[in-house]
């Protein structure tokens, strides 16, 4: 298995990864906040629990799609997808946020698969030793959007409106992952006999 690998460390797909995380986390963590002021407990419980069985149905049904796809097509599908659900919640209605956290869904989705496999095809290392690297750009990603997300959606509350905190969140799913693509571009390309037949 890791014969057919690509040589060097997986630079792109664990950037691709801290900055997915990073922006569908700006829903993880603050979500329900939005939500308290929008939508009864409960009804913010079935947003949660749709956007849940999204991934147990739809990313097994999906995941061979999502495979075959090429990388640069599901890093601009799946950022499409966290940009229109995040600017769907600035909305604040019920259905919105109900539309907003599937599309959420369904971008994480195609990114979170599709960054592990990249980073599986490009690494020589082990299986385990990608996954944790992923789990780690995972969990910086998830931190920063805490942080600086944080000090953003506090700054709308003290305003008196959150509605544009996700609009912002949106805009930099559409400016951000162009920089993955120039990383791609940057990253440096051995030939060898594996990369000429598994490269498409």
């Amino acid at each position: 298995m890791g014969g057919a690998r690509s040589p060097g460390v997986a630079a792109l797909p664990f950037a691709a990864n801290a900055l997915a995380f990073y922006l569908y986390f700006h829903f993880q963590h603050f979500l329900a906040v939005y939500a308290v002021e929008r939508a009864s407990s409960a009804f913010y419980s079935v947003v949660l629990l749709f956007c849940f069985a999204l991934v147990i149905v739809v990313q097994p049904l999906a995941s061979g799609l999502i495979g075959r796809m090429p990388y640069a097509t599901a890093l601009a599908a799946g950022f499409a997808g966290l940009a229109a659900g995040l600017a769907v919640l600035a909305i604040g209605s019920r259905p919105a946020l109900l539309a907003g956290g599937a599309l959420i869904t369904l971008g994480d989705i195609v990114l979170f698969l599709k960054n592990d496999l990249e980073a599986l095809r490009r690494s020589p290392h082990s299986d385990a030793v990608v996954f944790g690297r992923q789990r780690l750009a995972a969990g910086l990603g998830a931190c920063a959007s805490g942080v600086l997300g944080g000090q953003l959606y506090g700054f709308g509350e003290r305003a008196g409106s959150t509605g544009w905190f996700w609009l912002l969140a949106a805009a930099q799913c559409l400016l951000l992952p162009p920089l993955l693509l120039a990383l791609r571009d940057r990253e440096p390309h051995r030939s060898s006999p594996a990369m000429t037949t598994k490269e498409h």
